[in-house]
């Protein structure tokens, strides 16, 4: 059985603006990479329309914290109006696209019951559920704070990237 705490809610930032979609793609893998983290991409949906891309991109990252506990990250990227047009910098020709981002920011605690102990008769199975919930719960927040930082890093990386983006190409 998996038991799932939400530790962090909804960090959220937007954009609009000059960027390059492929590198924010790119900040985020390096980033998964640079923690640790496994990628699970949940979604990854474009639609072209007359006003230009809209693009859903959903992924989860993983990472094991003890053997009961996993991190989970989720990261909803909703990029709207995206446009390619190319500028010149530095007599370079450089391809850009132009529109909004939404990003959405979302932490996980993941517990699992391993064992096939507890999972044959009913009464075990009950009696650990109550030592989990109301005895083993003083020591399973020490994970709460260690999502939580996680979640914040990309969240602040994922804004500090998009802030370049309006010097870089503006």
């Amino acid at each position: 059985m998996v038991e799932k705490k939400q530790v962090l809610y909804d960090l959220r930032t937007t954009y609009n603006g000059p960027f390059v979609v492929e590198d924010f793609y790119a900040e985020v893998d390096n980033w998964i990479k640079e923690k640790g983290f496994e990628k699970e991409p949940k979604k990854k949906m474009e639609h072209v329309t007359k006003n230009g891309k809209k693009i859903e991109w959903v992924i989860e990252a993983h990472h094991k914290l003890d053997d009961l506990h996993h991190g989970i990250v989720v990261l909803r990227a909703l990029l709207d109006n995206v446009k390619e047009s190319v500028i010149k910098k530095d007599g370079k020709k450089i391809r850009v696209n132009n529109g909004d981002v939404l990003i959405n920011i979302d932490g996980f605690i993941q517990s699992h019951i391993h064992g096939s102990f507890y999972q044959t008769k009913p009464i075990y199975y009950f009696i650990r559920t109550l030592i989990d919930k109301f005895v083993y719960m003083f020591w399973s927040d020490k994970w709460d704070g260690a999502v939580n930082a996680d979640g914040r890093e990309l969240f602040k990386r994922i804004t500090s990237f998009f802030n370049l983006q309006k010097y870089k190409y503006g």
